[in-house]
């Protein structure tokens, strides 16, 4: 209800304003009446109404002069002055010193004040309802500045600390902690209009979150991102259980009201509040599971039993990257998911840290941008290496990455197609990067050829017409030249090296290097003080 002061001093307008309207039923209540201005002062000092209906000319003080007074201390209290169609010029000076409206003495009976008092119940409702909401979006400000406080290195429970976790009932001392991270999917945004209601219904689960918290007595502070929050839990009844059965309670309401599968993780409980950043850190690092998981399941795990495994990733590339490239010169799309079903069968059931995964696809589009150059080349339809690269590494889940990785190798395939089988640069191209990938093998021209699947014949014409020399030197000069860093890096002995850079015998190979280079290994290797 919300207060009404009288102010008249005339006795029967007074009682006449009190009786004739039922005021509960319009969501009022008469606190008090008085018969002049200055007792009407005292009167709203004491009760501090939101509305005052006052006359205007009346003895001692007058309306005038209290209104001008009251509207000096408060300006949110609602004043209606009562006035006759005589006095009307007392009125505007009455809404020039702060009135609000008027009301005419022959209305008082009226529907019309019933009508006008309704529509100020509203008015303050309305207030009412912003002022609150300002208030929660305050305190949820409050605990989203403390919480990122708390996250910092070398955090110290200090006394500004105290106090603020005091204002915000959030307890510090003798009680529990538990971090959790609850990661909202966005499944329904399959359509526009499923898009806009997104964030009504993360906005409905987040208060489930709350709700739920705070039904079990557990006070909580916390940060958002999007529609992701991480929370710190305390209370001295905190156990293993409760956790359990609350955290499965917010996920059960998510997917029956909203249809949504929210992935929960959470921290062991402890008790030292100060260790909360390193426990933050392994909480969301943990989280990166669901690079591997299926949005349609729900699940709820604790941290400690998440674990990553990490591997070399020039191994992965070594393994895989030169297969992915030949079967997309080959056109064989079909060969190129079935191996790569293989590398992600392999991440997945190894719990490949998501990072070294990124890492690998990035690099294997790296080498796709290099092997085929020619295609790449004033080509507006395939965009540059950078924009893939950033891609892959924002990507959350590892069937985003494989599908732009598709999206790629389809339209790498699609412009090959488009390059005539003539076209002799990017047919050297390809054979030059195959000679870089193996020339630590014994490779021939007859090798190249059957791994490009055209004539040797015709390979070697335009071989020697794009590059001025035959397969062969080439092969040998690229060994060579291999072989020489190697030498640069590490003292090898002959027979050692020749293997390296795949030559069959230390004969062959010392031959070839003196007839490349002009001088022995030995001689090499003294030049440049080796």
């Amino acid at each position: 209800m919300y207060k009404v002061l009288i102010i008249d001093d005339e006795v029967l307008v007074r009682v006449g304003l009190k009786t004739t309207i039922d005021w509960q039923k319009i969501g009022f209540t008469v606190v008090a009446d008085a018969s002049d201005g200055e007792q009407g002062y005292a009167q709203y000092k004491k009760h501090q109404p939101d509305v005052i209906i006052t006359d205007i000319k009346m003895p001692k003080e007058n309306g005038l002069s209290m209104i001008e007074k009251i509207r000096k201390e408060n300006k949110k209290v609602i004043i209606l002055v009562l006035t006759v169609y005589d006095d009307f010029s007392y009125a505007r000076k009455a809404l020039k010193l702060g009135a609000d409206d008027y009301i005419l003495k022959s209305e008082v009976e009226d529907e019309e004040l019933i009508e006008l008092m309704s529509g100020i119940k509203e008015k303050i409702d309305k207030k009412n309802i912003a002022k609150t909401k300002k208030t929660e979006i305050t305190r949820d400000s409050l605990k989203r500045s403390l919480f990122n406080d708390m996250l910092k290195n070398n955090f110290d429970i200090n006394s500004k600390i105290k106090k603020r976790c005091k204002e915000l009932d959030f307890a510090v001392s003798n009680t529990v902690f538990g971090l959790v991270s609850i990661i909202m999917n966005d499944l329904l945004v399959q359509e526009k209009k499923e898009k806009e209601n997104l964030q009504k219904v993360n906005n409905a689960i987040a208060n489930i979150i709350f709700d739920q918290l705070s039904s079990q007595n557990i006070n909580f502070i916390y940060n958002n991102e999007s529609n992701d929050y991480t929370l710190l839990l305390s209370s001295p009844g905190l156990n293993k259980n409760k956790l359990k059965n609350i955290l499965n309670s917010i996920s059960n309401a998510a997917q029956q009201y909203f249809g949504v599968f929210v992935k929960i993780f959470h921290t062991n409980l402890f008790e030292n509040i100060e260790a909360i950043s390193s426990r933050y850190k392994f909480l969301i690092e943990k989280t990166n599971i669901l690079f591997y998981k299926d949005f349609h399941k729900t699940f709820i795990k604790e941290s400690s039993e998440i674990k990553f495994n990490r591997l070399n990733i020039f191994d992965l590339k070594k393994q895989y990257n030169q297969k992915f490239i030949n079967f997309i010169g080959e056109k064989n799309l079909k060969q190129i998911e079935i191996l790569n079903k293989k590398v992600k069968s392999f991440f997945e059931d190894n719990n490949i840290e998501p990072m070294i995964v990124k890492i690998f696809y990035s690099n294997l589009i790296a080498d796709i941008f290099d092997n085929y150059e020619v295609v790449f080349k004033d080509n507006k339809k395939i965009k540059h290496f950078e924009y893939y690269h950033y891609r892959v590494m924002q990507f959350k889940d590892l069937d985003s990455v494989i599908e732009l990785f598709y999206d790629l190798i389809t339209a790498v395939i699609v412009e090959i197609d488009n390059c005539r089988y003539d076209n002799s640069k990017f047919i050297v191209s390809r054979a030059l990067n195959y000679i870089q990938s193996n020339y630590d093998k014994q490779i021939s021209l007859e090798n190249i050829a059957d791994g490009l699947h055209m004539s040797k014949n015709y390979l070697c014409n335009i071989f020697k017409e794009e590059t001025g020399e035959n397969t062969s030197l080439y092969i040998n000069k690229v060994k060579i030249e291999k072989a020489k860093k190697m030498l640069l890096k590490k003292d090898y002995r002959i027979k050692e090296l020749y293997e390296k850079v795949g030559f069959s015998n230390q004969y062959y190979f010392s031959k070839v290097f003196k007839k490349i280079t002009g001088m022995t290994v030995t001689e090499y290797k003294k030049k440049n003080n080796l």
